[in-house]
């Protein structure tokens, strides 16, 4: 998935998850962190074009794309701030969700050769499907907050 998806999607997980847990708000900046993150072993992606160099030790869709990788990352975020070490893992849980829907999948129990996949192709019509009922249900919520 792009960028805008899954910027839009954990916006919509914190929507949700505010609900049920009380947390400060500060906790969405950690949600989106987690959320943009998990592409930084893409040299083709927003996040790893600013970190270019490590893609050249990092497979896409690897360990980073993973379990593992959520935990290890969310751990270290959280060694500095709980808030924000729940916040990032909740993002990186939501952006490992939407890549399971994706034609190319992810081996989200890596090491483990598995690999969950779905039926959408990144940056295709299906994607933008997707994209524009997240915005929707981003703005709805925005409204129900607000009014």
């Amino acid at each position: 998935m792009l960028f805008r998806t899954h910027v839009l999607f954990g916006i919509l997980t914190w929507f949700i998850l505010e609900r049920f847990v009380e947390m400060p708000r500060f906790v969405l900046v950690f949600v989106l962190l987690g959320a943009v993150f998990v592409d930084i072993d893409s040299w083709n992606s927003k996040v790893g074009k600013r970190f270019w160099f490590l893609s050249l030790f990092l497979k896409h869709r690897g360990v980073i794309h993973s379990l593992v990788g959520c935990v290890f990352f969310s751990l270290v975020v959280g060694m500095f701030n709980l808030w924000g070490g729940f916040g990032f893992f909740v993002g990186y849980i939501s952006h490992l969700v939407l890549d399971c829907f994706t034609k190319m999948g992810v081996r989200l129990f890596w090491p483990f050769k598995f690999r969950i996949r779905g039926f959408v192709r990144s940056g295709s019509w299906m994607e933008d499907v997707v994209f524009v009922l997240v915005l929707l249900a981003d703005v709805s919520l925005v409204f129900y907050y607000l009014f």
